[in-house]
C-alpha cells in the first residue's frame, strides 16, 4: 500500500505541476508564456483556474489586468476609429449603435493615448466594490483574494479585440468569470455569487450617478458664476 500511495502523491503532484494555471506555478516559462498561459486557463478553463488559484500576492494579478484591459480597450477603440475613417464622420446603420460612435477621432485617440490611466482607475475602483461585494455576502473578507478574482477575470477584456461589437462580450464574459472565480475560490453558494455580482453592478451604477451627479453640479455652479459676472 505505501508504494502505491507514494506513488498516487508523486502522479497528483506531478498533475498539479502541469495543469495548474496560475502564473507562478511554473517558473520555467517566460513573461510572455506565463501570460499567454493564464490567458488562456482563465478563458477557457476557468472553473480549474480559479480553483486552483493561489490566495497571496497582488502585483502579478494587477499587471496581467492592466496589460489585457489596455490591449482590449485599444482593440475596441482602434475598431471604433477605423468605422470613423470609412464613414468620414457620417455613421449609418449598424454603426449607429457601435460603443463611442459620439465621440471624434480626435477625442478617440486621446482616450487611447490615456488607456492605461483610465484601466488602471478603473481597477481600482472596479476592485474595490468587489472585495466590498464579495465581504457583504458573507465570503472572507481579506482583501488579496478578492482582488485576484478581480484582476483575472480581466481576461474577458481580451474580447474586445473582437471587430465592432467586443467590447460588450467582453463586459459581459468579465462579469461571468467573476462569478466563477467568487464561487470557486470562496466556496459560497450560486446565489450568493449571484449576490455579489449583483451589489457590484450596482455599487458601480451609484458611483456613476454620483460622478454625473456632480459634474453637472460643477458645471452648474460655473454657469450661475459667469451669470453673476
Amino acid at each position: 500500500m505505501e508504494p502505491e500511495a507514494g506513488w498516487g502523491a508523486v502522479t497528483a503532484e506531478a498533475r498539479t505541476h502541469q495543469e495548474s494555471p496560475a502564473p507562478e506555478a511554473d517558473r520555467e516559462l517566460s513573461s510572455l508564456g506565463g501570460f499567454l498561459r493564464t490567458l488562456s486557463a482563465v478563458l477557457f478553463r476557468p472553473g480549474e483556474f480559479f480553483q486552483n488559484m493561489g490566495r497571496e500576492g497582488w502585483a502579478g494579478p494587477t499587471a496581467f489586468a492592466l496589460i489585457v484591459s489596455s490591449v482590449g480597450l485599444l482593440g475596441a477603440l482602434f475598431w471604433q476609429l477605423l468605422v470613423l475613417a470609412a464613414a468620414d464622420g457620417n455613421l449609418g446603420g449598424i454603426a449607429e449603435i457601435l460603443p463611442f460612435q459620439d465621440l471624434g477621432p480626435d477625442l478617440l485617440l486621446a482616450i487611447m493615448a490615456a488607456s492605461p490611466v483610465l484601466v488602471l482607475v478603473n481597477l481600482g475602483v472596479g476592485g474595490t466594490c468587489w472585495w466590498g461585494s464579495v465581504a457583504l455576502v458573507g465570503a472572507d473578507r481579506d482583501f488579496t483574494p478578492a482582488w485576484r478574482i478581480f484582476c483575472y477575470a480581466q481576461a474577458g477584456m481580451a474580447l474586445g479585440l473582437i471587430p465592432f461589437f467586443g467590447l460588450l462580450l467582453a463586459g459581459i464574459w468579465v462579469l461571468a468569470l467573476m462569478y466563477c472565480g467568487v464561487k470557486q475560490v470562496y466556496g459560497i453558494s450560486a446565489g450568493g455569487s449571484l449576490g455579489a455580482l449583483v451589489i457590484y453592478l450596482a455599487l458601480q451604477v451609484f458611483l456613476v450617478l454620483t460622478l454625473l451627479l456632480g459634474l453637472m453640479g460643477v458645471v452648474a455652479g460655473l454657469g450661475f458664476l459667469l451669470l453673476l459676472g
